[in-house]
């Protein structure tokens, strides 16, 4: 390993280090916020704090997870209107059967009776 490959590993591990003081940091800060009540304005502080690439890729995240539930949400809803207008159907259904059968019932009752009737 050179010398220059050994300074930028070195320089990498450094700037991961600092990194990994800051998020314990955070980390504490926000057991200790929450741990006191103070959690609306602890998310604040802690946010704050963050390096911006962290901040950025954490941006990106929030907002892809935000666009994949409203796709999600739009999705169910639809989901919803489906599975309630086939519930309206099927019971409509379930009703002009009930009548069906109702009307069958007595139609074979009226020709028993006729076929007594013309029966000697």
């Amino acid at each position: 390993m050179t010398e220059a490959e050994y300074k930028a590993f070195s320089d990498r591990a450094e700037h991961a280090e600092k990194q990994l003081l800051l998020l314990t940091r955070r980390i504490e800060s926000a057991e200790k916020l929450m741990s006191s009540g103070g959690e609306k304005k602890g998310r604040k502080q802690v946010a704050g704090s963050a390096d911006p690439a962290v901040a950025k890729a954490l941006k990106i995240m929030k907002d892809d997870t935000i666009k994949r539930l409203s796709a999600l949400k739009k999705s169910m809803v639809k989901a919803q209107e489906y599975t309630k207008k086939v519930e309206e159907e099927r019971d409509a259904l379930k009703t002009e059967n009930e009548k069906l059968q109702y009307r069958i019932k007595h139609l074979k009752r009226s020709m028993e009776e006729s076929d007594k009737k013309s029966s000697p």
